[in-house]
């Protein structure tokens, strides 16, 4: 029988009402009775990605996955989530994550009840039930991953919110983070291997009809990733298994390469690439669609120029206003508005990407020209022009930024940039799931299985790739040291795509490292405590509960 333990009230809301902290749950219909047919149960679940989006598509998300860690560093005035300015009365970016992980929560379960009957009803083919219902279970594993990796224990339920049993949910407590994930495995395994709901595809690619929506590839990395914070290393394998034949060169080959997917796709601005397992769209359209961020003018050098009064379409304005640090970047354009840039740690850029490794992920460009499928994780410099240049006669050439050199502390590079942006509207995807992410946690899995060989195989697929010196079990004195290992190169390729403090936390090594390894700045090191290794609830939301939720690690810090 399936576990269902209920939510609070306050944070949820169905399909057709929007609930607030004290509102009633009333409506005129139900989603089981209004969603008919396929078509529109399937348009039900396209409200749930918005949900989604908003948990994600913000740059608080990145402050407190990317910055909170050991390898980004904010510093700009006012970023209270980049240096764990966090409390239990002043959850921060929590709330968004709260908030809108139930609702969406919500709105899935919503959704599968009206799946269920439509099919019941004769609505909808079994082929199209099995896709919508893994589609959903899919959908509802994501916003509990998020959920339980920012917030550790939490409440878990699936079933609709209604008037009828919302009393009792205001008063249930935290579920274990570990039975939530084992419940959450289970369907996914149910779904995805034994029925087979979805097609085994790439998530973007033409082979697959289904494009831009949640299918078999992210539900599998999902519950591979689970099964990692739980140490259930075989049923990992089992998962990503899979995932190696989807995208890779057949399950267990630890000869596979990654190839074939070029490190010059990985920047956000390359929307939709064959190794992207789950990219979140934004799109900007002077004249149109505006679905946007503004991560990339935190992450940009900044503007020479940055007149508040620029208009959009502002065709009399100086072509040649495009200098960052007195670099001319026309790539960039000449209407970024920035903002005081994030910038990697010491422990990044000088001991596991220094100038001089030769790592192709580290730049586009160097003072020795471009780097052959360079990534453009940093940026001491660019091929741009001087303000002296005269660019009807010269051609770009490479130009540190100012007051830099060659072993400066870089700025991040044009992975994260948004060329031809406008303001501080960044209209890159940023990209949550990717193929590498797979390959580095079977080096792992098979560390932790005694296989030191295949381990090292499948860390020297990104090594590979990377152009940067392979490893032998012979190189590492111990497991441990080949841990590590791991665990420093999950930091070098997949820098800065909102992953590094679930792992370090996973790990067990998440405060150590902020307090060994992070940022120079006194604000971090001075605010982080144990305790914010994940965010706390909302003290609203405690009081709400009648004292079933809790944030004891908090309050023993007097937070």
């Amino acid at each position: 029988m399936k576990k269902i333990v209920y939510i609070l009230f306050t944070l949820l809301c169905t399909s057709i009402v929007s609930c607030s902290l004290k509102e009633d749950i009333r409506s005129g219909s139900k989603p089981e009775t209004y969603y008919k047919d396929a078509m529109q149960c399937q348009t039900g679940l396209n409200g749930c990605y918005n949900v989604f989006k908003s948990m994600v598509d913000h740059n608080n998300y990145w402050y407190g996955t990317e910055c909170q860690s050991d390898i980004i560093q904010q510093t700009a005035s006012a970023q209270y989530d980049a240096y764990c300015d966090i409390t239990s009365s002043s959850p921060r970016f929590g709330t968004t994550i709260w908030d809108n992980g139930y609702r969406g929560v919500s709105r899935v379960n919503s959704m599968l009840v009206a799946i269920d009957s439509a099919y019941v009803a004769k609505g909808m083919t079994e082929e199209e039930y099995n896709y919508l219902y893994g589609e959903g279970v899919v959908l509802r594993a994501y916003f509990y991953y998020l959920l339980t990796n920012t917030f550790g224990d939490v409440p878990f339920y699936e079933v609709p919110v209604t008037g009828a049993n919302n009393l009792e949910i205001a008063h249930l407590p935290r579920m274990s983070a570990e039975a939530t994930r084992r419940q959450l495995v289970s369907e996914l395994r149910e779904w995805l291997l034994v029925k087979k709901a979805l097609p085994f595809l790439p998530t973007y690619s033409s082979e697959n009809p289904k494009q831009y929506r949640m299918g078999a590839a992210v539900g599998l990395t999902l519950a591979g990733n689970m099964c990692m914070w739980l140490k259930e290393w075989a049923q990992a394998r089992d998962f990503y298994e899979v995932l190696e034949d989807i995208y890779g060169t057949g399950a267990g080959n630890p000869d596979g390469t990654l190839a074939k997917y070029p490190l010059s796709d990985i920047p956000f601005r390359n929307k939709y690439t064959p190794e992207s397992i789950w990219e979140v769209a934004n799109e900007w359209d002077p004249y149109g669609i505006r679905i946007t961020s503004t991560l990339a003018s935190k992450c940009t050098p900044q503007r020479g120029t940055t007149n508040p009064d620029e208009e959009v379409a502002d065709e009399e304005e100086d072509d040649h206003s495009d200098y960052y640090y007195e670099v001319g970047i026309p790539e960039l354009g000449n209407l970024a508005r920035t903002n005081s840039p994030a910038r990697p740690t010491s422990h990044f850029y000088k001991d596991l990407m220094p100038y001089n490794s030769g790592d192709r992920r580290r730049s586009t460009y160097t003072a020795n020209g471009p780097v052959q499928d360079g990534g453009g994780y940093l940026a001491t410099g660019w091929m741009g022009y001087s303000k002296q240049d005269d660019r009807s006669k010269v051609a770009p050439h490479w130009l540190y930024f100012k007051g830099l050199k060659e072993t400066s502390q870089p700025y991040l590079g044009d992975k994260f940039w948004c060329f031809g942006m406008i303001h501080t509207y960044d209209s890159n995807n940023f990209k949550l799931l990717r193929y590498a992410s797979v390959v580095l946690h079977l080096a792992e899995v098979y560390l932790m299985q005694g296989d030191d060989a295949k381990a090292c195989a499948y860390l020297n697929q990104i090594k590979r790739r990377a152009g940067i010196k392979e490893v032998q079990p012979a190189d590492f004195v111990d497991a441990e040291a080949l841990l590590e290992e791991i665990q420093n190169e999950n930091a070098r390729e997949l820098f800065g795509e909102f992953q590094r403090k679930y792992e370090l936390v996973r790990w067990g090594i998440w405060y150590r490292n902020v307090k060994e390894k992070g940022w120079g700045g006194s604000t971090l090191k001075n605010n982080v405590k144990p305790c914010h290794e994940y965010y706390p609830i909302a003290d609203a939301q405690v009081t709400y509960s009648g004292g079933a939720l809790d944030n004891k690690a908090y309050n023993e810090y007097g937070l």
